[in-house]
């Protein structure tokens, strides 16, 4: 079976982990799996909303060692830089978002759930919680918020970001098949 995939033209890094310490990045893991995983990085500190809960202050250090030696697919996405709130700012209103939320969870919340909170707060980006992670990709380009994106343990794509479709419903089964998977440890 052939994966389809969303492909959105942009501009790419070569890759550089000192990127990663500024500014601020979606991360998406497990890039190239349906559903992806996405947290954000902000001046090198990582957060996310998982399966298992909360992910709070990672340095980009510690994420990208994992990230080589577990040769995870990943794509990080960054973000223009808010012309008005300071970055520390910003990481608190990401880490308020998450906090919203217990962890993932089927027919309640996503991975994607916090950082659409996020983007609605700081860049008053109308919320569309049916929205799914290339769309709300797409339509943060459509919106000039990305400038560029790097990736990692990838098929090298010119200036093409390649991101899974897949369906809600699919997303959803995912959900509760890993919860199910999760609850047995």
């Amino acid at each position: 079976m052939t994966k389809e995939l969303v492909h959105i033209n942009l501009p790419k890094l070569k890759t550089s982990n000192q990127h990663l310490g500024k500014n601020n990045w979606l991360a998406i893991l497990n890039a190239t799996r349906v559903p992806p995983h996405i947290g954000m990085l902000i001046d090198g500190n990582y957060n996310s909303l998982t399966i298992k809960g909360q992910e709070f202050n990672i340095s980009h250090e510690v994420l990208l060692k994992t990230i080589a030696q577990k040769k995870i697919e990943s794509t990080f996405i960054k973000i223009k830089p808010h012309p008005v709130f300071s970055n520390y700012y910003q990481l608190e209103i990401l880490q308020e978002a998450i906090k919203k939320f217990v962890k993932v969870e089927n027919n309640t919340s996503t991975c994607l759930s916090p950082i659409k909170l996020f983007f609605q707060e700081l860049y008053a980006l109308q919320l569309d919680e049916k929205e799914l992670l290339f769309e709300f990709v797409e339509r943060l380009c459509e919106n000039n918020f990305i400038t560029d994106f790097m990736q990692f343990n990838q098929q090298e794509e010119n200036d093409t970001l390649l991101l899974p479709y897949y369906t809600k419903e699919t997303l959803q089964q995912k959900i509760l098949e890993a919860n199910n998977w999760q609850s047995t440890l």
